[in-house]
């Protein structure tokens, strides 16, 4: 497993992480176990070209990363995407990475729920011969496929699915509700402290 650690192989999880909760964490280290990734680099959007709203400043979701993933040696967070400016497009994020990193086998870690819309994104069919997709199921126990010209190369994470999300959070957090062991205490402390989410 160790000599496997040192390939090189990097996993990828991109998102708002507004908040990160642990639907992340626990999805980013199984990735790490059944993959034998050499670390996981969390890195938050700045401008996600795909939602409409996001609640907390770029900033501020990247120090929850930050003191969520601090106890963990295995997981890391980048600010590349928000300090680019513009759309945080997953494309140029990876040409940037590997541009940095050579030889690097890129993982890219994804929800199923947005595996089946690859379709829509920016410059998709460069982006597939890019990275492996790593993909953490959501609506049943075979993997949904995206569109079937996609030819693109996919994992299944055997992970727990867990039935959270960072808006039914925020919703939680508005109406005076802090859930413990949704989010890490030390992100729910900073929470509090910025009065983040209407609470």
């Amino acid at each position: 497993m160790e000599m496997d650690r040192q390939e090189n192989k990097i996993g990828i999880f991109g998102g708002c992480f507004d908040p990160v909760h642990i639907g992340h964490l626990v999805i980013a280290e199984f990735a790490y176990l059944q993959f034998n990734l050499e670390k996981i680099i969390f890195i938050p959007a700045k401008i996600p070209p795909h939602k409409e709203k996001v609640f907390a400043t770029p900033t501020q979701r990247l120090e929850m990363l930050r003191l969520a993933i601090s106890d963990n040696e295995n997981f890391e967070v980048s600010d590349m995407e928000i300090k680019r400016e513009g759309p945080s497009y997953t494309y140029d994020t990876i040409i940037s990475f590997k541009m940095n990193n050579p030889g690097k086998k890129i993982y890219l870690i994804i929800g199923e729920d947005e595996f089946v819309n690859l379709h829509s994104w920016y410059k998709i069919n460069e982006l597939v011969k890019e990275v492996i997709f790593l993909v953490a199921p959501r609506f049943g126990k075979e993997i949904k496929m995206p569109h079937p010209d996609l030819n693109l190369k996919y994992e299944k994470i055997d992970s727990p699915r867990m039935e959270v999300s960072s808006s039914f959070l925020r919703n939680q957090i508005s109406s005076g509700i802090y859930p413990k062991y949704l989010i890490p205490e030390r992100v729910l402390e900073y929470i509090k402290k910025e009065r983040l989410y209407g609470n």
